[in-house]
């Protein structure tokens, strides 16, 4: 500020100047401030202050006249720049007195009054002279006198409430909370009243802080405090979930504390409750500790001062740290911990602190931390100062690590691929071969036969651009494989299928095209290479003998005088008992075990479903666990579903003495894999294998259990693993030769090796090699031999060759047990309804059927080979939802439908249940229509299949299960594949296949979900088949075709009707 404003004024020109005067002008002034007239030509030292004044913005001109406000006034008072002008201002002498302050009626009345009743003078003796105010002056007895500025503050707080009308209890609230803080300030005389009503209404607070460690992170509490804040203020601020606009507060002397939360406080109030216990923690503490504005919005800064917010940090000993770290080596010169000191940056002097970087994850994570974008660095909660000896340490620690990672790398890569840590049967590691075999064909798996999920998908598909969809399709299966992902989503829907099923959905969109498919995974640009992919390499047994495992001559077994079975001690016996076909099951188990390795190598357990073989398993490899010697891990392969089964019957039928059991699927696999990055860089480039587990994943588990698609993906951990027994529940899933899981199966390095299924054989003699394959390898010879010395004689229809049968069956029956139920199991009679197939065709089935028929006849002829699945599917719509076609015809057009009501109707009569299969969406929904209008039945419908997550199938089994709670009559409807595996209904006595499946093993999965132990009524199946005069329909040909398919899975070795022929000719018909 320029005080020496007389000189600015002065000029070199004599003449026109006057000498400066001294003396004062009158002091003048009102409500505003006080007024000095404007002299154009300055002349006093009080003309040059005022413009000084009004320069400074302090004081400002109006009509000839100076104006500097009240508040300028005590803002220039306080200012040791004007102590020595502030005298020209020509101030009255400033009063020493009192104010008086009395109220009328209280708080909650709108008329309540705080008026001011006069003032005390320094003997606090009421003044009684006339006594008037303008502004800041008060004339007593005609002598002005000057008010400080809290008394000035004070008497217009109480003018500007004194002119408000109609007030309510919140604004009287707010008001008197202001008054009472300035009248606090002027040291005012209060009446009883308002000295007893304390109404407090802050409009800064303080935020003290309390900080603790708590496991290793930085916990800081925020206290919000102000200015005479009762001592139960907090705990009375978190009584509430959301912020009050007022706070009653007990007082300790029994009285009430007010205090009215202002919008702005009310803003931060806000934000520091959102911290659960007004406590944050970690990087987001530190966040705040460095800038809590951020955090609690901007006009915060209005409400908390920064250096109160900095006091607070101090007085909570809230420091920042600076760091020096010091490594530890090992004796190959590798890092392998650092010892970390912090000093604190504050002005006494304290001991460090001294932190550990015990192993190579915990270093890994600091230089995480240290090189995260952002303002702060916290390790183990402490703020730690950013400096360029940190950023060379940081260096120094990663380039430490590199060097680790490279040696690790090294070690990582020469476990997996020294072939010496596999079995005999892997001779290499590389990219898959394809082979060639005229019995590997479609028909042994890889099939034609496609699941309806797929016949339905490819129908859909060709309504769209078919060769946008199969350039999509590539894309995606391409981009799956390069992922390792075991899904693939199909272009124009909303579905995934498996990888496997989405090339096998390609090959039938190409050849709908008459094209042959491209080489998945091979790039349209021919100068780029397609990503490599290497899997271990077995002996395939294929053209020659690459791979044997001799067995004896004699396996001794005495069927009619087995040995007692062995059970483990950790069988609960005296809760549960074994059946004799479970007792022999085991001791024949034990029995062919005894002379594994050397002189076999597995078996083939092919019971029928529901006589509890994966009791018989668990007991014979409990048993083994408690008492072998030299005992090594049991590997169980299944898919999920049977997994939680296992686990089920482990903790129902045994005591925690039963082995540990290890279920490596799902979040237990996501913990025992290696993170892809930590992969040595040399099995991923080189290689492409990123799939592998910790060195120690399996603790100390005798029991893994595991699904057939994480085997396949983490082949190269698994193989190297030294099994005693591996199981493989459901083995059908290895029956192919060409898949990736029938490789790693056969991979796997195990003693003794279980394949079990209830169906060995499910489309050609091809299965049966496969399997033997897996469990003694070579006992069948080569496939191609196999297929000259017996599949080719067994499965000739026109001249069936029984010696190849009988030599086949005393080849294999020293390592196959197979019981039926109805030979073991006591059971109550199963009956095929007869006369449910003969549903004679309607009228508009045959119109509709001979539509289809003729327009696939000139598809054909157009060279259209896609539409044999689309005709085959109509035709099967047609006999089993005509409707569908025609939605305005009747029942009386749909004969199955009529078929069932009657059928349904004589069941209820019985107060029976009924279990309905049909895996259409479209038919489910129309049955549970009418079966509501007819039979007041909200009938449940369970969909699925056995691959879905364990959570869901724990939901399909509780809507079964209430199902089966419910007494009398009921229905339900199921897809036959959402009951493949575990899911038992005994319940129900009564099971309509209303529409076929294209796979009789499942068809008969599904229907023993009622007709297995526990059942204690008579079994009725229906197959109801819609049939014409005059010609096969549809269902006749299928019925054919699926008793066929159902003879070769009874008997394992009976050979099938070539099925694609036969569909074939269903249509030419």
């Amino acid at each position: 500020m320029k005080l020496a404003f007389w000189k600015r004024k002065k000029s070199t020109e004599v003449e026109h100047t006057e000498p400066v005067q001294s003396n004062f002008k009158s002091f003048t002034y009102d409500e505003v401030g006080i007024i000095y007239s404007y002299t154009q030509n300055a002349k006093t030292d009080a003309d040059f202050y005022w413009e000084s004044l009004e320069e400074e913005e302090l004081a400002y001109l109006i009509d000839e006249h100076f104006v500097l406000p009240w508040e300028e006034l005590f803002q220039i008072q306080q200012d040791s720049e004007h102590e020595n002008v502030i005298h020209l201002l020509n101030l009255p002498k400033q009063a020493s007195l009192r104010p008086i302050i009395r109220s009328e009626r209280g708080l909650s009345d709108p008329d309540f009054k705080i008026i001011l009743d006069g003032w005390l003078n320094e003997n606090n003796i009421k003044v009684k002279s006339l006594i008037q105010r303008v502004g800041a002056i008060l004339t007593i007895d005609g002598t002005e006198h000057l008010l400080n500025e809290p008394n000035f503050q004070l008497v217009e707080k109480l003018k500007e409430f004194s002119r408000l009308e109609n007030k309510d209890t919140k604004q009287n609230q707010k008001y008197w909370a202001n008054i009472r803080k300035l009248a606090n300030k002027s040291n005012a005389n209060l009446d009883d009243f308002l000295r007893k009503t304390l109404v407090l209404a802050p409009d800064k607070l303080q935020l003290n802080l309390r900080k603790n460690l708590i496991s290793q992170e930085s916990v800081v509490e925020v206290q919000p405090e102000f200015d005479e804040a009762p001592s139960n203020w907090l705990k009375t601020f978190d009584q509430y979930n959301n912020v009050q606009d007022q706070y009653s507060v007990s007082l300790p002397d029994g009285g009430i504390a007010h205090v009215v939360i202002e919008p702005q406080v009310k803003q931060v109030l806000n934000e520091i409750k959102k911290m659960p216990n007004r406590r944050i923690s970690g990087e987001r503490a530190q966040a705040f500790l460095h800038n809590p504005f951020a955090q609690l919005g901007d006009d915060a800064i209005e409400v908390i001062s920064p250096e109160s917010f900095e006091e607070s940090k101090q007085q909570a000993e809230i420091y920042t740290y600076t760091l020096e770290i010091e490594k530890n080596y090992d004796e190959l010169n590798h890092y392998i911990s650092a010892k970390l000191e912090l000093q604190e940056n504050s002005e006494g002097e304290k001991n460090p602190i001294i932190l550990e970087l015990y192993n190579l994850d915990q270093t890994y994570h600091f230089i995480q931390a240290y090189e995260k974008k952002s303002p702060i660095f916290v390790w183990a909660g402490y703020e730690i100062d950013r400096c360029s000896y940190l950023d060379d340490q940081i260096e120094e620690l990663k380039s430490d690590l590199n060097q680790i990672q490279k040696y690790q790398d090294e070690i990582q890569a020469q476990k997996v691929l020294d072939l010496s840590n596999y079995s005999g049967r892997v001779i290499g590691i590389g990219e898959a071969e394809k082979l060639n075999s005229e019995f590997i064909k479609r028909d042994s798996g890889e099939s034609e036969w496609l699941p309806q999920h797929l016949m339905d998908l490819e129908q859909q598909l060709q309504d769209e651009d078919l060769d946008e969809t199969i350039e999509l399709l590539e894309q995606r299966i391409q981009q799956a494989e390069q992922n390792s992902q075991d899904e693939v989503e199909i272009p124009y829907t909303d579905k995934e299928v498996s990888l496997d099923d989405a090339k096998k959905l390609l090959d039938r969109l190409y050849a709908s095209k008459k094209e042959e498919p491209k080489e998945i995974l091979e790039e349209s640009n021919a100068n780029s290479q397609k990503k490599k992919k290497d899997t271990l390499l077995i002996a395939n047994n294929i053209d020659e003998a690459e791979f044997t495992k001799q067995r004896v001559n004699r396996l001794l077994f005495d069927e009619n005088n087995p040995p007692v079975a062995r059970l483990p001690t950790s069988f609960r016996s005296q809760e549960f008992s074994l059946k004799p076909h479970q007792e022999y099951g085991i001791a024949w188990l034990q029995n062919l075990h005894q002379y594994a390795p050397e002189q076999v190598s597995g078996c083939l357990l092919a019971d029928d479903m529901g006589l509890g073989k994966t009791l018989q398993l668990l007991c014979f490899i409990g048993e083994y666990l408690e008492n072998a010697k030299d005992k090594k891990p049991v590997l169980v392969v299944a898919p999920v579903s049977l997994l939680e089964n296992w686990e089920a019957e482990a903790n129902r039928f045994f005591s925690s003495k039963f082995p540990k059991i290890l279920s490596l699927y799902g979040d237990n696999l996501k913990d025992r894999k290696i993170p892809k990055h930590l992969v040595s860089a040399q099995l991923r480039e080189n290689h492409g294998i990123t799939n592998l587990l910790e060195d120690d994943w399996r603790g100390d588990a005798g029991i893994v259990l595991t699904t057939y698609e994480t085997m396949r993906d983490l082949e190269f951990s698994l193989a190297r693993e030294d099994w005693s027994i591996m199981i493989c529940d459901e083995a059908q899933k290895i029956k192919v030769p060409t898949a990736m899981v029938t490789k790693a199966a056969k991979a796997q390095k195990a003693d003794f090796k279980i394949a079990c299924t209830g169906t060995p054989v499910e489309n050609s003699l091809t299965d049966l090699w496969c399997l033997f394959d897996f469990i003694q390898e070579n006992l069948l010879g080569p496939l191609n031999e196999f297929g000259t010395n017996y599949r080719k004689p067994i499965e000739n229809t026109e001249n069936n060759n029984e010696a190849a049968l009988l030599k086949l069956r005393e080849l294999i029956a020293p390592q196959v047990l197979r019981r039926m139920k109805h030979d073991v199991a006591d059971l109550p009679a199963k009956t095929e309804v007869e006369h449910c197939k003969n549903i004679e065709i309607s009228l508009l089935q045959r119109q509709l059927y001979v539509d289809v028929v003729n327009r696939f006849k000139k598809l054909s002829a157009e060279g259209n080979q896609g539409a044999m699945l689309t005709s085959l599917h109509s035709m099967r719509m047609i006999c089993a939802h005509p409707l569908q076609f025609q939605p305005n015809a009747t029942l009386s057009d749909s004969p199955k439908v009529s078929w069932l009501i009657e059928t349904l109707e004589s069941i209820k009569q019985k107060n029976e249940k009924v279990i309905i299969f049909t895996e259409f969406r479209d038919i489910q929904v129309f049955l549970k229509r009418i079966l509501l209008e007819r039979f007041g039945v909200n009938v449940t419908t369970v969909n699925g299949d056995s691959n879905t997550s364990s959570k869901k199938g724990l939901t399909r089994q509780n809507l079964i299960d209430k199902f089966q709670e419910k007494s009398g009559f009921n229905i339900i409807i199921l897809s036959t594949t959402a009951v493949g595996f575990g899911v038992n209904i005994q319940r129900a006595n009564h099971v309509i296949h209303y529409t076929r499946s294209w796979n009789p093993a499942k068809e008969d999965q599904a229907t023993d979900r009622a007709y297995r132990i526990g059942q204690d009524k008579e079994v009725f199946v229906y197959y109801p088949t819609v049939v014409a005069e005059d010609f096969f329909t549809f269902e006749v040909k299928l019925d054919k075709l699926l008793s066929s398919k159902r003879e070769l899975a009874d008997d394992m070795l009976k050979p099938n009707t070539d099925l694609k022929n036969e569909l074939f000719d269903l249509l030419s018909e």
